[in-house]
């Protein structure tokens, strides 16, 4: 992977003795409170891995033309909401990542592939379309994968052990030197939703069976894992691991999937059998490795968080939430059909438009959650609703 040039940062200066501790009053005051309360620590950056739902501009950064050609993330509406114009995440507007780095008091992270980024408070390895397991192996089992480039967790983990001889020369310069097993002391580390992708290549477009899908989590799990002991051994102290979306009620799953039997549907419209079967096993068979590492290094703070639950709790009471109840099923940019999932005319393509009011839809594009949804998504993994623990219980430690 290219070497990043990296931003210089501010120079600075001495100030008068008399007038550096009214500066320092009003630091102290103006510091989020989630950043800096009392006796609360200070995590000073974060390190993302991950696929769409954590990706904040490496796909559309690739430098492969084709992969350009059909990357629709790149084009209007997504990013309408927020940013105003697509801004390399599957969405339209913020994700999960940057309400957790908001909340910290950090800017948003950078992806790696950006160009002339500071890397100082993080770097984002996710890449959207990204699997938990290897291109080849996933090839060599006659899975076709829509996304057939270099980008598995097993990829990202190889670009942050390249990339951290410089994250430590930061840390060590900005905190007063420390050693290369101890400069993430204060970073906190996010691996996203891995297998999602895995799932959908299995299924969706090598056509294969929920049992056949079903037999790859275990080994999805155990990637995932490995990766996790794979950062612990690089110095990394607080790690979020994070679970998967109810497949089942992705409007994409039950546009492609979808059954003539009214019995595989749940009370809500999902197709129960891809929720129970795949992604109730997956979340329960990761919830147990996290809790073997948990045991195994007892001095790593690692946190269990859920895109499930919530989900399902937005489908449960969609009005609580702020959602349209008629419409909790149905893509906010589609091109049409039921679920709004027309595959002639994705979201990002000339054909297909977005909902007047983005807020009040739980999904975006199919596959990916509005920012509505991400930010309830957000709170809970902060504060403890859909976290175990919650990520600022880290800073009381």
């Amino acid at each position: 992977m290219r070497s990043k040039a990296q931003a210089a940062g501010p120079t600075m200066r001495l100030l008068p003795a008399s007038v550096a501790p009214f500066l320092l009053l009003l630091f102290l005051l103006s510091c989020p409170r989630s950043v800096y309360s009392g006796g609360q620590k200070h995590l000073s950056s974060i390190l993302s891995f991950g696929d769409s739902y954590a990706d904040t501009g490496n796909l559309v950064s690739w430098d492969d033309p084709v992969l350009q050609s059909v990357n629709l993330i790149r084009n209007p509406p997504y990013g309408e909401t927020f940013f105003g114009h697509p801004s390399g995440r599957a969405t339209n507007g913020r994700i999960v990542l940057d309400f957790i780095a908001d909340a910290l008091g950090l800017p948003f992270v950078p992806p790696v592939l950006s160009r002339g980024e500071n890397f100082s408070t993080g770097v984002n390895f996710a890449v959207a379309g990204a699997t938990a397991l290897n291109l080849t192996y996933l090839q060599g089992q006659n899975i076709t994968v829509d996304l057939p480039i270099n980008s598995s967790l097993n990829d990202q983990l190889r670009w942050f052990e390249q990339l951290k001889p410089s994250l430590c020369r930061r840390s060590s310069s900005t905190h007063g030197g420390r050693s290369s097993s101890g400069c993430f002391g204060e970073s906190l580390f996010m691996i996203g939703q891995f297998g999602a992708n895995d799932y959908r290549n299995i299924l969706m477009n090598s056509n294969m069976t929920l049992e056949q899908a079903r037999s790859f989590v275990p080994e999805i799990v155990n990637t995932i894992a490995t990766g996790v002991e794979r950062l612990i051994h690089h110095g990394a102290k607080y790690i979020v691991v994070a679970d998967k979306i109810p497949f089942g009620c992705m409007p994409a799953t039950l546009s492609m999937l979808q059954s003539p039997n009214k019995g595989d549907y749940d009370q809500y419209g999902c197709l129960k059998s891809f929720n129970t079967r795949l992604s109730q096993y997956h979340n329960a068979l990761l919830r147990g490795r996290v809790d073997v590492l948990r045991r195994r290094y007892p001095h790593t703070r690692l946190v269990f968080a859920e895109h499930y639950r919530p989900v399902v709790m937005f489908l449960q009471d969609p009005d609580h939430f702020g959602f349209n109840r008629s419409t909790a099923l149905v893509s906010c940019c589609g091109g049409g059909g039921p679920y709004n999932q027309n595959w002639k005319a994705p979201c990002g393509t000339p054909g297909a438009t977005a909902c007047a009011s983005p807020s009040k839809a739980i999904t975006w594009d199919g596959f990916h959650l509005t920012e509505s949804a991400y930010s309830s998504i957000a709170q809970g993994w902060l504060h403890g609703h859909y976290a175990d623990p919650p990520i600022q219980h880290l800073l009381d430690d």
